[in-house]
């Protein structure tokens, strides 16, 4: 499949970090594909016919640090959104460092990401007092693998390349925890605005927790203010995947607020057509199944990152859905058709029907673990070895991971109820 990463869409290309969590050591997530054959249709072809990864789905044991990869990201995109704002009010930058363990490790953060037309490297190293150091580098294509500098910071030093001449004294200020990519965001720095945009503005959902908050924040207002093309799109969508529901139905209440202004709220309803005599009824949306209300929040998630070539991570996936609802969403990646323009779906599970060579490349496939002091690896199925050999393509995956054949499952023992002994 050949895409040109171009214009709104983005990607990411690399996640790396350390300490944070379970993770005590540098943790690296890389998209970019192998030179493995299977599944080309599953890849997208960037600059220098590179190759990325539509989807990849990460897969672990409870409490083998799946969860805390994408944590990670959203404690990284966090401070970069609210640094500014909140150096002044908060006495440490809200880091997550590693716990079981006394050590003076700096948290790092940083991705290679696309967005239009350029290629950005951005991160940070930082304490819980003040940030070590940050950087920002823009790919310059003339060359295979170079990057020029946009800023460099050590501790309050910061060297910036010529187009940032003009911020250089208001750096000279930045507050220890403050990051300068959130100071400069609101200047008119092209390659600072295009950075700041792609961190902030990338889906990181926890679909373990509620759904109503992502239901009353992102679909009702769509809803609420008329957007035709939205409805109907949510409506074959819901036909599409076998709902019950035939459509959202909003009721306004107009109240006063204790101001005496006026207060603006939608209760939400589901609509049900009923055969034979096609009658609709409405069921308060909140008494709908959890797995109901999960596919609902998530179409405004999917369809605007597959119609803006957007990265999204969902951890849990599978949580509420059945396996053939979640291999429905994963080929909308996969499939030229519903994805034109190279959107991502990173994902942890526990659902090992999709865990099959019909539908992913081993590099599509990662492994969190556990080790006895607590410690997290990450680990791709392409480069895991078994007696020393890689794992064949024609393997099956499912069957030798519930096997222990790749390790990150859990480890059970005997467990005797009233066992006094």
């Amino acid at each position: 499949m050949k895409y040109n990463v171009s214009g709104g869409n983005s990607m990411l290309l690399q996640f790396n970090f350390e300490n944070h969590k379970s993770y005590l050591h540098e943790t690296t997530l890389d998209l970019k594909a192998t030179s493995y054959k299977e599944h080309k249709s599953n890849l997208i072809t960037y600059k220098k016919d590179e190759e990325y990864l539509e989807v990849a789905a990460i897969y672990g044991a409870n409490e083998s640090g799946k969860s805390n990869i994408l944590d990670a990201f959203k404690t990284m995109q966090n401070w970069v959104k609210n640094s500014f704002s909140a150096a002044e009010q908060v006495s440490e930058i809200p880091l997550k460092p590693f716990a079981f363990m006394k050590n003076n490790r700096k948290a790092l953060y940083e991705v290679f990401f696309a967005t239009g037309d350029s290629e950005y490297q951005y991160g940070f190293e930082a304490t819980k007092k003040h940030v070590t150091k940050e950087w920002l580098m823009k790919r310059d294509f003339r060359y295979k693998q170079k990057y020029t500098l946009i800023f460099e910071r050590l501790g309050q030093t910061i060297n910036t390349s010529q187009s940032l001449d003009s911020a250089k004294k208001l750096l000279k200020s930045i507050n220890e925890k403050t990051l300068a990519l959130t100071l400069l965001s609101n200047l008119e720095f092209d390659d600072i605005k295009k950075a700041f945009n792609w961190v902030v503005s990338t889906y990181v959902i926890d679909f373990g927790d509620a759904f109503s908050n992502f239901n009353l924040d992102r679909i009702l207002p769509d809803i609420a203010h008329g957007d035709s093309r939205y409805r109907e799109g949510l409506k074959k969508y819901l036909n599409s995947i076998g709902s019950s529901v035939n459509d959202l139905f909003l009721e306004k209440i107009v109240g006063q607020s204790a101001t005496n202004e006026k207060n603006v709220i939608y209760k939400a309803y589901s609509k049900h057509l009923v055969l034979p005599e096609k009658d609709e009824y409405l069921i308060p949306l909140h008494e709908e199944s959890s797995g109901t209300r999960k596919m609902i929040t998530i179409f405004t998630f999917l369809t605007d990152a597959l119609n803006n070539g957007k990265t999204l991570m969902v951890d849990e996936l599978d949580a509420k859905l059945h396996p053939l609802l979640m291999r429905y969403i994963i080929n909308l990646f996969h499939n030229e058709k519903t994805n034109p323009k190279g959107a991502q779906l990173i994902f942890t599970t526990h659902d090992t029907n999709a865990l099959s060579n019909e539908l992913f490349r081993r590099d599509q496939i990662w492994f969190a673990e556990k080790d006895e002091n607590g410690v997290s690896e990450l680990f791709s199925l392409a480069d895991f070895k078994i007696n020393e050999v890689k794992v064949r393509n024609d393997a099956t995956y499912n069957k030798d991971y519930l096997g222990g054949r790749y390790g990150a499952i859990p480890h059970l023992k005997d467990f005797m109820v009233n066992d006094n002994e």
